[in-house]
C-alpha cells in the first residue's frame, strides 16, 4: 500500500516536524535552565513606580539595596552600549558592558583564560577588561598569554585580564566587560533609571523571602528620601522569567497552533487507517474466528501505526533541523538566548515520545472500532461485499468536521495577522525609505574642546565628500534614525522658564538630513550652513510638538532650553516645523521631537549619515566606505539601506505572520486531502447504491448533488464549530493585532468563504467520478 503509506507518513512528518521545531524554541527560551550554576537563584531587580510599572534602577538606590538586604549573596549593576575598539586585528564597533564588582560572582561563571575583576580594581581605578570568547578568537588571535594585551575602547587603553568561556553572552551580544566604578562617574540622582541589576538569592533563602526583604527596602526609600525618589517598591523577578517576558505568551500561542496542525495531521491519518480497517474487515473477522483476541488485533494495528510514526518521526526530525534554523533566521536573532536554540537531546526525546503517543492513539482508534462487532454478523457483512457501515461513516465524518474546525481556527489567526500587517504597511513612517542608504559611524568620543572641534570637522568633511559622489542628491546626518528604537528624551524648558516645561525626543541633525530622509518641511526653514557655532542656536520641531505646546500660535521664533540632553544650556530658537516620524515602530504613536543643529551642539560620536541618490543606493556603499577610509581608517562603519531599516522594524510581526500562515496553509492542504479521501471512499462504498439510483432514473446531476451535499454538510458543521472556537481563541493574539479586532467580520467571512470553496472543490472530483458509474457494471459489482 505505497500510496496509503506515503500519505500517512507525509501527513505525520509535517505535524511532528513542526511540533519538534517549535518545541526546540520553547524549550531553549522558556523551559531549559539558564547556563549558570544554580541559575534558578539568579534574579533581576527592578524599581516599581507609583503606577506599578517596572523601571531600571537608579545608582544610589542600587547601593542602598546592596547594603541593606539580608537575603542576597551578591548584587550587581550593569549597563551596556556600543563602543569603538581598536588595538585588535581591525577596528570594530561592538557592545561593551560596564559592570559592578560582583557581576561575575552573581553569575558564578569562571573565565576560560585569565581572571575576572579583583575587588580592589573597582576602587583603584584600574583600567582592565574581560572579553568574550568570540571577540578573543576574531580579534585577538586566541592568544592564551594575555601579558601586555591591551585594547583601545573609546580612546581608553584597557588591559585585557580574562576571556569568558564560549557561549557566555550576558547581557545579550556583549563582547567586552569593564568595571563600572572606573568607567563611568558616580551618580547621585535617585530618579535617573539607568542601570540593570541582577542578584543571587542566598542559599537557604526562598524567593518569596528575598522578595519581601527587597520590597521592604524599596518601600523605605520613599520615607527616607521623599520627593528625591520616584520608586515606591523593589521587585525581584527570576532572571529566566525576566528575559522571556516579551516572548513567553507568543511562543506558547505558536506551540498551541502547531499542536492544532498535528491534530489535523492525526485526523487525516486516522481517516486513512479507518478506510484501511474497513477494507480489511474480512481479514480481521477471519483472524478473530481463528482465535485472535482483541489485544492481538489491537497490537497489530499499533505495530503498523508505530512503523508509520517512526518513519514520520525520522523525517520530521530532519524537517525540524531545517525548521529551527529557519525560525532563528526569520526572527533575526530577536529571540532571547537565540544562540542556544537547536534540536538537542531533549527535543529528540520529545519527538520520539510524541511519535509513540501518536502511534498508540492511531493504532487503538481503528482497533477499537473494528473489535466491537459481533463476529458472525461481521463475517456475513463481509460476504455481502463490505457494505457501508454507519458507525465507520460517522467516525470518518467526525474526523473531517474536526479537521475543518481546526483548520478554520488557524486560517482565521493567519487572516487576522495578514490584515494587521497590511494595515501596518499603510501607516506613514514620516519619511521615504526608497533610494536611500544609511551609514552608521562611531568615531572616538571627544574629551576636550579641541577634540570636539576635530570631530566636527571630520563630520563636515565626510558630508561634503559624500555629496560629491555620482548620483547623490542629498546627504545628512542624525544622532538617531527613525524606527530604530529611539534615542534620548526628556524635559525641556520653554523660554528657559522652569514652570513652563515640555517633554520630547531629542535629536541632533545636519542641514541635509531632512532632504535625505524625505521628511517634509511644513513651515519656516531648515538648517543652513550659515547657522554657525557662534550664531544663535536653532532648532526644528515636529508637527506634533507644535500642536501640543503651541496649539493656537506660531511656534516660529519660540525658544526652548534642552541642555539636559547634551550639556549645552544655550537656548534653541525654533526656525521651522517638520513632519512627524515614527521612532519606535509603525504601531507606536507619534512622539513630539526636537531637532538641534548638530554643528552648533556638542558633537555625537554615534552618528548615522543618510545618502539619497537617483541610482541604486546599495551600489553607493563601496564609494561611501572609500570616502570614509580616505578620512580615517580607524572609524568602524555599518551600512544599511533605509528600506532595510524599514523592513527590519517589522521583523517581530513578520515572524508570527509567516509561521501562522505556514501552519494554516499546511492545515488547509491536510483538511482538503482528508475531505477528498472521505468523499472518494464514500463514492467507492456506495457504487452499488449509485448504480441502482441511476438504473431507476437518477440523472448525473442528481448523483453529483447527493455526493457534494454529503461533503458540504460535514464542512458546514466544521465551519460552524470552527467559527465559535475562533471567536474565543483569537483573543489570545489580540496583542499582535493592529488596526483590526480579534473578531474582525471581514476576516471571518473571507476565511469561511475560502474554506467553503476549497471544500467544494475537494468534493467535486469524487462527485464527478460518481456520475461516471455504469449502472450495469455497478449492479453486477457483487
Amino acid at each position: 500500500r505505497p500510496g496509503f503509506t506515503a500519505a500517512a507518513v507525509i501527513s505525520l512528518a509535517l505535524g511532528i516536524g513542526a511540533c519538534a521545531a517549535i518545541f526546540s524554541v520553547v524549550d531553549s527560551v522558556l523551559l531549559r535552565s539558564l547556563p549558570y550554576p544554580e541559575a534558578d537563584r539568579i534574579v533581576q531587580l527592578r524599581e516599581v513606580s507609583e503606577k506599578g510599572t517596572y523601571m531600571p534602577v537608579a545608582a544610589p538606590n542600587f547601593t542602598d539595596a546592596r547594603e541593606r538586604n539580608n537575603s542576597l549573596d551578591a548584587l550587581a549593576q550593569f549597563g551596556s552600549g556600543l563602543v569603538t575598539v581598536t588595538g585588535g586585528s581591525q577596528p570594530v564597533r561592538t557592545r561593551a558592558c560596564w559592570v559592578s564588582v560582583d557581576f561575575f560572582r552573581v553569575l558564578k561563571v569562571e573565565p576560560l583564560v585569565g581572571r575576572t575583576f579583583l575587588p580592589e580594581e573597582s576602587s583603584s581605578g584600574a583600567q582592565v577588561a574581560v572579553v568574550s570568547y568570540g571577540f578573543w578568537q576574531r580579534l585577538m588571535g586566541a592568544r592564551t598569554d594575555l601579558t601586555g594585551a591591551t585594547l583601545n575602547v573609546d580612546d581608553r587603553a584597557l588591559t585585557v585580564v580574562g576571556v569568558m568561556p564560549q557561549g557566555f553572552a550576558y547581557p545579550e551580544s556583549a563582547e567586552i566587560w569593564t568595571p563600572r566604578e572606573t568607567t563611568l562617574p558616580g551618580e547621585t540622582s535617585r530618579t535617573a533609571h539607568n542601570w540593570s541589576v541582577i542578584g543571587r538569592v542566598r542559599s537557604g533563602v526562598e524567593l518569596e523571602q528575598a522578595r519581601a526583604d527587597l520590597s521592604a527596602i524599596g518601600r523605605q526609600f520613599k520615607q527616607d528620601y521623599g520627593k528625591d525618589v520616584d520608586a515606591v517598591d523593589l521587585a525581584l523577578i527570576p532572571l529566566q522569567e525576566y528575559q522571556a517576558r516579551n516572548v513567553r505568551s507568543g511562543l506558547w500561542i505558536l506551540f498551541g497552533a502547531v499542536g492544532f496542525l498535528l491534530l489535523i495531521a492525526c485526523a487525516n491519518v486516522a481517516n486513512l487507517l479507518l478506510a484501511q480497517a474497513t477494507a480489511r474487515k474480512k481479514e480481521l473477522a477471519v483472524r478473530a474466528a481463528l482465535g485472535a483476541t482483541r489485544f492481538r488485533l489491537a497490537r497489530q494495528f499499533i505495530t503498523e501505526s508505530m512503523t508509520l510514526a517512526l518513519i514520520a518521526a525520522a523525517i520530521g526530525t530532519l524537517l525540524s533541523l531545517w525548521g529551527v534554523d529557519a525560525l532563528v533566521a526569520l526572527n533575526k536573532g530577536n529571540l532571547p538566548r537565540a544562540s542556544e536554540i537547536g534540536v538537542n537531546g531533549r527535543a529528540l526525546i520529545f519527538t520520539l515520545g510524541l511519535s509513540m503517543l501518536v502511534a498508540v492513539a492511531l493504532g487503538l482508534f481503528p482497533a477499537l472500532k473494528s473489535s466491537g462487532k459481533d463476529l458472525q454478523s461481521t463475517l456475513k457483512e463481509s460476504e455481502r461485499g463490505q457494505s457501508a457501515n454507519s458507525v465507520s461513516h460517522r467516525l470518518r465524518g467526525l474526523l473531517v468536521v474536526s479537521q475543518v474546525a481546526l483548520t478554520l481556527i488557524l486560517l482565521v489567526g493567519a487572516g487576522l495577522l495578514i490584515r494587521s500587517f497590511m494595515r501596518l504597511l499603510q501607516v506613514d513612517p514620516g519619511f521615504r525609505p526608497e533610494s536611500a542608504v544609511a551609514m552608521d559611524i562611531s568615531p572616538t568620543s571627544p574629551k576636550d574642546d579641541q577634540e570636539k572641534q576635530q570631530l566636527a570637522r571630520f563630520h563636515r568633511q565626510l558630508l561634503e565628500g559624500l555629496k560629491g559622489l555620482p548620483g547623490v542628491t542629498a546627504v545628512g546626518g542624525v544622532s538617531s534614525l527613525p524606527l530604530t528604537g529611539g534615542g534620548p528624551d526628556g524635559t525641556f524648558l520653554i523660554d528657559n522658564d522652569r514652570s513652563n516645561t515640555g517633554y520630547a525626543e531629542y535629536r541632533k541633525a545636519s542641514e541635509g538630513y531632512f532632504a535625505a530622509m524625505g521628511i517634509p518641511l511644513l513651515r519656516g526653514r531648515l538648517f543652513e550652513q550659515s547657522d554657525t557655532a557662534d550664531s544663535p542656536h536653532v532648532a526644528l520641531i515636529s508637527q506634533s510638538l507644535a500642536e501640543k505646546y503651541w496649539p493656537n500660535e506660531d511656534p516660529i521664533g519660540k525658544r526652548i532650553q534642552f541642555g539636559n540632553m547634551d550639556g549645552d544650556l544655550r537656548l534653541l530658537n525654533v526656525v521651522g516645523i517638520v513632519g512627524d516620524v515614527r521612532d519606535y515602530g509603525l504601531e507606536s504613536k507619534v512622539l513630539p521631537s526636537v531637532y538641534a543643529y548638530s554643528f552648533q551642539r556638542p558633537p555625537s560620536s554615534n552618528t548615522s549619515i543618510v545618502v539619497r541618490a537617483n541610482i541604486d543606493p546599495s551600489a553607493l556603499i563601496p564609494a561611501m566606505r572609500s570616502e570614509l577610509e580616505s578620512l580615517s581608517r580607524d572609524v568602524p562603519a555599518n551600512f544599511r539601506t533605509v528600506e532595510q531599516i524599514f523592513s527590519s522594524s517589522l521583523d517581530d510581526r513578520r515572524f508570527s505572520l509567516i509561521l501562522f500562515s505556514v501552519f494554516a496553509s499546511v492545515a488547509l492542504l491536510l483538511a482538503v486531502t482528508g475531505i477528498y479521501g472521505v468523499m472518494s471512499y464514500v463514492v467507492t462504498q456506495r457504487t452499488h447504491e449509485i448504480g441502482i439510483r441511476m438504473a431507476l432514473g437518477a440523472q448525473s446531476s442528481d448523483v453529483m448533488k447527493m455526493v457534494i451535499r454529503q461533503g458540504m454538510k460535514l464542512a458546514v458543521i466544521g465551519v460552524g464549530i470552527g467559527v465559535a472556537a475562533s471567536i474565543a481563541l483569537t483573543r489570545l493574539i489580540e496583542s499582535w493585532l493592529f488596526g483590526v479586532t480579534a473578531t474582525d467580520p471581514a476576516t471571518f467571512a473571507g476565511v469561511v468563504m475560502m474554506l467553503i470553496v476549497v471544500t467544494l472543490a475537494a468534493c467535486y472530483i469524487p462527485a464527478r467520478r460518481a456520475t461516471k458509474v455504469d449502472p450495469i457494471i455497478a449492479l453486477r459489482y457483487e
